[in-house]
């Protein structure tokens, strides 16, 4: 059975259930209202699933190791195995998840993740390590994948910190780096048809933050991180857009399914430990000057 465990600010609380260590509830204390979407069996019972070992699909859903094939399905097991929770405090939280021969029977490597939440004022800071406990290199991806529920996709924008060129679309839930959409803009408007073939992946994005405009109610649910791929995905006539920093990538259509080549694939080695973070902070529109001058 999960366990919910909560951690609070001045501004913010936020509850994290240990099945997958996902932050189930994203409470504004200033907009009274909940930020993160709440999950529908029809069109995404999720809300901020952690991603690992893989980021997206498979090719076939499946990928090979030193010969030996392995089959796993899109986004990982992680987000829905139990975590422990190590470190259960006020304002931070941290999750536990280990190899164990169920997670062997997918990813056939020794590791521990861990998954560590902190808030301040307006602000949560989410941070994985993954530990390679192996006597070999290990070889993975994560990412983040949080939902923000937007009533009306009409008073929503996009925007981001510095002007961008381009991003890929996905083909049959594979990335196809074969085209790429000119962006040459600060800004996406929110709209349905944008999305209507899955979601938009972004690579080198020179921006640090993306910010979700509700022009509406002038507010900004600000993710921030230096990850080197960023998917943003919502579906069309469902309320809700996810802002999603990656280490790794969906597979192309035409990759032969080595995992150690696989891109955004990340090799580390006995006994170190990689770290991921990004934020989410809420802003108000008019004490935000940058955001006002993409007005």
């Amino acid at each position: 059975m999960s366990e919910w465990y909560q951690i609070e600010s001045n501004s913010l609380i936020i509850q994290i259930t240990s099945k997958g260590a996902e932050m189930k509830r994203l409470f504004s204390r200033d907009w009274h209202r909940e930020l993160l979407w709440q999950g529908d069996e029809k069109n995404w019972n999720r809300s901020a699933p952690v991603l690992f070992p893989i980021v997206g699909k498979l090719k076939d859903d499946e990928y090979v190791i030193k010969d030996k094939t392995f089959a796993m399905t899109q986004h990982g097991f992680a987000r829905d195995f139990e975590f422990k929770c190590t470190d259960c405090g006020t304002t931070e939280a941290e999750f536990l998840m280990v190899a164990s021969q169920e997670s062997f029977n997918q990813y056939p490597f020794l590791f521990e993740l861990r998954v560590r939440y902190k808030v301040e004022d307006s602000k949560v800071s989410i941070s994985y390590f993954v530990k390679n406990d192996d006597r070999q290199d290990i070889f993975f991806s994560i990412g983040a994948h949080p939902g923000f529920e937007t009533k009306d996709f009409a008073n929503y924008e996009i925007r981001f910190e510095k002007e961008e060129k381009e991003y890929f679309r996905v083909k049959n839930s594979l990335v196809d780096w074969s085209r790429s959409y000119e962006f040459k803009a600060d800004k996406l408007v929110v709209e349905k048809e944008i999305f209507k073939d899955d979601a938009l992946i972004f690579k080198k994005l020179k921006s640090k933050y993306v910010d979700l405009v509700d022009l509406k109610r002038k507010e900004i649910i600000r993710v921030q991180s230096n990850a080197p791929f960023w998917g943003i995905w919502a579906k069309p006539d469902v309320p809700f857009v996810c802002l999603e920093p990656w280490y790794g990538v969906a597979d192309s259509a035409d990759h032969d399914k080595d995992f150690e080549t696989k891109n955004g694939i990340i090799t580390l080695s006995e006994g170190e430990v990689f770290g991921f973070s990004y934020t989410i902070e809420m802003k108000h529109l008019e004490m935000a000057p940058d955001a006002l001058k993409k007005k």
